[in-house]
């Protein structure tokens, strides 16, 4: 079978067509330095976001320089020269000073300036106090080498060089943009001619620490008449930089600085719609469509448009060639969310993603039935929508790309395999958002339930229950705290243990297949998770106490009242846990279940890891019942009445972890 080629997008920065709605501000800005009426010197700041069209925008305005003699009215352009200058590629001020001298040298010795006026040029020295010095620096000009001229110490040796050697230089504009020498310094210079816009580029990718001297650098040249500069960067990075030394007369540095602000504005979605006409019907094939929840998904940003169509035109070479059946819009989706919404992207990768894609499914077709706005999802109390799943259902471009996002359960697992060819590695520190796994809690109101095998039980207070089980992200503040060292936070049987044990921290701390930051905490003992409840209790300081729950407290929050077999009812479901069912074979983020919390709102209270609880068993001190099930055991073990009654307060398993209870004192 032929392979079916892959067709890339360029990023390179475009200067000959304007795309994106730019021919409007390419039109004004170079009309703007070429009007003949503007005077100079004159500096121009163009400020936009990364990959925002900054530097296409300025490559376009220079072009236009280069090639137009005319506004679109028929006033004929005063002669435009341009020079390019990236100052972040050089490192310091004489270097800078240099660089720059010498991409203006090399604009004039394109135009044939240094052989067809070499006579005038030699002129410019008369009346110096140096000659022997400029004749070494019109030589280095006539060859290009300027550079080597600045590292000579000679040229700093004479006082006031910069002074003279500025002179020099504006009398060297002055010939080129006339193309003749000015025959006096009364002669005024005539801007009306000629200008040469220097454009520099990517200020903002100085080390932060370079800006403030290569724009003290840049403006020796800045009060060059005839001159008019456009400097490209992101403002917020220039004034951060400039705050280090000027503290809060920063913007007015910049101010003093650039006499015209143009801020590059947000690219409305239609704009893009040319962009992708013009690229190809393989490029674009079926993003028009839905264009609406590409374009900000991607934060209108030119550059994450085009890395999105090269991500996609891959995948769909992939499944292609490798006959995957996946619909193309499946793909596309996908895809937006890989790139615009990562948290979410993570929790569809999880094992149990397909639910919270499922449970999502559920409340957006809920809120349809009850005529319930998309906006208001998230703040309506009658959808009940799982606390793990609110942040998404604020995120409306978010919830409108999962209304149409609909795989089976088969194809997210393919999209999910496709993804991690193509997607560029993060750290977890880099997700955003709270963590699941946060000291968050659900209210257990006092009140009768059904316990056990249809007993009736009641309880005379209220209390808090983890939303979920205690994570290692919660844990390590514990032992990042001292928890294992202080005793007062642990009984006397729990410190002996520790002390006979050298225990310092959970058993599987440092295993990979246990440790991710959003799985439940395991490889704790019972003195270990009563340990944390007193630390909580004494943390937190506000007149709660903090413990492990006994068996009623336990089974109350993970059944409700009318005595559900399971969390989520009365029929077992491998989909709404993690149990041996689910073949994952460890435990899973404590918030990839989201349909199969209790009704009180609880994770995890089925399956995952077992929970354990402050309940002797059989009124013996040196056993303690667990609850809830774990990723290793089977469905029976799931049951909200089911206990595990053998386990010592020293057992350290890999399947068993907690959650703790808050009573008011």
């Amino acid at each position: 079978m032929d392979s079916i080629p892959v067709q890339i997008i360029s990023d390179a920065p475009q200067k000959r067509e304007a795309d994106f709605g730019f021919a409007a501000y390419v039109d004004t800005i170079a009309d703007l330095i070429a009007f003949e009426e503007n005077q100079t010197p004159l500096v121009i700041g163009v400020y936009g976001k990364w990959g925002s069209g900054k530097t296409t925008l300025m490559k376009s305005i220079a072009h236009k320089l280069d090639t137009d003699e005319k506004y679109q009215g028929g006033t004929p352009y005063r002669n435009s020269k341009t020079v390019w200058f990236q100052a972040w590629k050089y490192k310091d001020e004489d270097e800078i000073l240099a660089a720059l001298i010498e991409q203006i040298f090399k604009a004039m010795a394109k135009d044939g300036f240094f052989t067809g006026c070499r006579a005038q040029i030699e002129k410019l020295t008369e009346g110096i106090n140096t000659p022997k010095l400029f004749t070494s620096l019109i030589k280095k000009i006539t060859t290009l080498d300027i550079s080597e001229f600045f590292q000579d110490p000679a040229y700093k040796k004479f006082t006031g060089f910069y002074d003279v050697f500025e002179d020099f230089f504006t009398r060297l504009i002055w010939t080129y943009l006339s193309w003749r020498p000015q025959k006096n310094q009364c002669e005024t210079h005539g801007e009306k001619k000629g200008v040469l816009a220097v454009f520099i580029d990517d200020l903002d990718r100085c080390p932060r620490e370079k800006i403030v001297s290569v724009l003290e650098t840049l403006k020796l040249f800045m009060d060059q008449k005839g001159c008019v500069f456009i400097i490209g960067a992101d403002n917020d990075i220039i004034i951060k930089a400039l705050e280090k030394t000027y503290h809060g007369d920063a913007e007015r540095f910049m101010d003093k600085i650039v006499q015209v602000t143009f801020n590059l504005p947000k690219i409305p979605t239609e704009d893009f719609a040319p962009f992708l006409k013009k690229i190809g019907n393989e490029f674009g094939k079926g993003i028009e469509t839905y264009l609406p929840l590409v374009i900000p998904a991607m934060e209108n940003n030119p550059r994450n448009i085009k890395r999105f169509i090269n991500d996609l035109n891959l995948l769909k070479g992939l499944v292609a060639n490798k006959g995957i059946d996946i619909l193309p819009e499946d793909l596309l989706l996908w895809n937006v969310i890989e790139k615009g919404f990562r948290p979410f992207s993570l929790a569809l990768k999880e094992q149990g993603g397909f639910n919270t894609l499922s449970a999502m499914h559920e409340k957006i077709d809920t809120a349809r039935e009850k005529n319930i706005e998309l906006p208001a999802m998230a703040e309506d109390d009658s959808l009940a929508i799982p606390d793990s799943l609110v942040s998404y259902f604020r995120e409306m471009t978010l919830v409108r790309i999962v209304d149409s996002f609909r795989p089976e359960k088969k194809g997210l697992k393919q999209l999910v395999t496709l993804a991690r060819i193509v997607e560029t590695p993060k750290k977890e520190e880099n997700r955003k958002g709270q963590r699941p796994g946060e000291d968050k809690r659900v209210l257990i109101p006092a009140g009768t339930f059904i316990y056990q095998e249809n007993q009736t039980q009641r309880l005379n207070y209220d209390y808090e229950m983890d939303l979920y089980p205690v994570t290692n992200h919660r844990f390590d503040r514990f032992v990042k705290a001292g928890g294992y060292g202080k005793k007062d936070f642990w009984d006397d049987k729990g410190w002996q243990w520790r002390e006979t044990k050298h225990i310092d921290q959970p058993q599987y701390w440092e295993d990979k297949a246990y440790n991710d930051p959003e799985q439940p905490v395991v490889g704790v003992s019972w003195y270990e998770a009563d340990a944390y409840a007193r630390w909580m209790t004494k943390f937190r300081d506000d007149g709660y106490t903090c413990k492990l729950p006994d068996e009623v407290e336990w089974e109350r929050a993970a059944r409700g009242d009318g005595g559900n077999v399971y969390p989520w009812g009365n029929t077992f479901d491998p989909d709404k846990c993690n149990s041996a069912e689910s073949n994952i074979g460890k435990p899973s983020r404590v918030s990839v279940y989201p349909n199969g919390v209790s009704p009180y709102g609880c994770y995890d209270m089925a399956g995952n890891v077992w929970e354990w609880t402050s309940s002797f068993y059989d009124n013996k001190e040196n056993r303690f019942f667990l609850r809830g099930g774990s990723f290793d055991g089977g469905s029976d073990y799931c049951r909200c009445a089911a206990r595990s009654n053998y386990y010592d307060p020293g057992n350290r398993s890999f399947f068993i972890g907690f959650r703790c209870v808050r009573i008011k004192r």
